[in-house]
């Protein structure tokens, strides 16, 4: 049997064992136009909002608006829509000496003046005022409170400083969120390192749900501790997701209450990116696109195909990245695969966490959450990859899967792991889509 794969402009050839049972999953509605009229989507969610007022129908005269945007990391396409949101707030009395925009960059590298324009428009950029958040900088934070699970929230002070907050961002699937977007923005988005540490340690707790794609929001406890931040704030906050096609085309906007827009937007990515199976397979064939920017972003294709594989399953990935490794850390090397995936075995999902803080303290904490999840996918998984703009230093250092030069070699290398008979999913898409398995989780 032979598949198609999209990669860039061009695409993959593959040919599959005949013998296997190939299933591609499909959306439960119709597919979402190619061609969208984006504006006129963004304009009628911010027109009736769900559960607020809409932003032209407020008195903002005098106001201080902090708007928080997604990153460069993320495919949010702000700049298409960022002047009907502008338009909004000046309607509204709203000047744009008073705006301040801010990227939700986390502990992610700072925005240079030519991304930020890319990412709002350098029409706008001009007109309002915008900085980086600085994870780091202790001076730049303050406290907020505590959130029922025990994390303390420290935000950046522009948080506290505003008296409205306007959200913009992205409604996909999520390793640890289940779906971006809502108030992901400001946790962990313009959270300290300390806070974002705090808030991310949820996924070594009990039961020890290292990938939460698709989990419902009020079954996630990840989800559940960041939106516990909301009481603190005492600005308005108006929030904007979009859900995007595999072409990075607007096709949905949810717009209003951080948390019941955010569920709105949930409900419409089930139906247009959720991928239906009736049962867990052996291996899944997965491929980064449209999350090709870098290692980092096309690994989600990894995570948010993992439902659909049963335990001890086979992960066939095929990663873009293509900007390489771009800011990840990347450790230096330590065991080989075979004895790392022995001792995770033998120690269990329980004691990772400790194991990997003992062989490598003082990691900060985006280097130790991706390690973590690294090695429970070693532990659970095996792991055969096709990612190009890695060197061969750069694999073995990150040493968490298996290498294949040619495409052709990943499904020998699955083919020889799962034996004739087995059954494999395949997620062409799968920086977009995740699957449903049986009963909604």
């Amino acid at each position: 049997m032979k598949i198609r794969l999209p990669w860039g402009q061009e695409a993959i050839e593959l040919d599959l064992p005949e013998t296997w049972t190939v299933i591609t999953p499909q959306a439960e509605g119709a597919p979402p136009p190619d061609a969208p009229d984006e504006a006129a989507i963004v304009s009628r969610a911010l027109a009736d909002p769900v559960g607020a007022a809409p932003l032209a129908q407020r008195d903002l005269a005098g106001k201080r608006v902090l708007v928080v945007t997604d990153d460069n990391t993320r495919p949010t396409p702000v700049a298409r829509f960022f002047h009907l949101v502008l338009a909004a707030l000046e309607e509204a009395g709203a000047r744009p000496a008073d705006i301040l925009v801010m990227p939700a960059l986390g502990i992610h590298t700072a925005m240079s003046e030519a991304e930020m324009a890319a990412k709002i428009g350098s029409e706008h950029l001009g007109r309002v005022a915008w900085r980086n958040h600085d994870a780091f900088d202790a001076a730049v934070c303050r406290e907020f409170g505590v959130t029922p699970r025990g994390t303390p929230v420290v935000l950046n002070r522009a948080v506290a400083e505003a008296d409205v907050i306007v959200s913009l961002g992205l409604i996909e699937p999520h390793l640890w969120a289940g779906f971006g977007g809502g108030l992901k923005n400001i946790l962990p988005g313009l959270a300290s390192a300390a806070c974002i540490g705090a808030h991310h340690s949820v996924i070594a707790e009990p039961p020890y749900l290292f990938n939460r794609v698709g989990m419902a929001p009020e079954a996630n406890s990840f989800r559940l501790d960041l939106e516990a931040i909301r009481p603190m704030i005492a600005a308005d906050i108006f929030c904007l997701n979009v859900a995007l096609n595999p072409a990075g085309g607007i096709i949905g906007a949810f717009a209003g209450d951080p948390v019941a827009a955010h569920r709105a937007g949930v409900a419409f990515n089930q139906q247009v990116a959720g991928r239906h199976l009736d049962a867990p397979v052996d291996g899944i064939i997965v491929n980064s696109h449209p999350m090709d920017i870098n290692f980092k972003q096309s690994m989600k294709c990894v995570g948010n195909s993992l439902p659909a594989l049963r335990p001890r399953g086979v992960v066939m990935g095929f990663l873009r990245a293509e900007r390489g490794i771009d800011d990840i850390v990347v450790p230096e090397k330590g065991k080989p695969l075979w004895l790392t995936k022995a001792i995770l075995r033998l120690l269990g999902p329980g004691r990772v966490m400790g194991f990997l803080e003992k062989i490598r303290p003082g990691l900060n904490v985006e280097e130790k959450f991706l390690l973590y999840y690294s090695m429970q996918l070693v532990r659970q998984y095996d792991l055969f990859f096709h990612v190009p703009r890695l060197s061969d230093e750069e694999v073995k250092r990150l040493g968490f899967f298996r290498p294949c030069a040619e495409p052709g070699q990943v499904i020998a290398a699955g083919r020889k792991a799962l034996g004739a008979k087995a059954r494999v999913a395949v997620f062409a898409e799968g920086g977009a889509t995740f699957p449903i398995v049986g009963q909604q989780r």
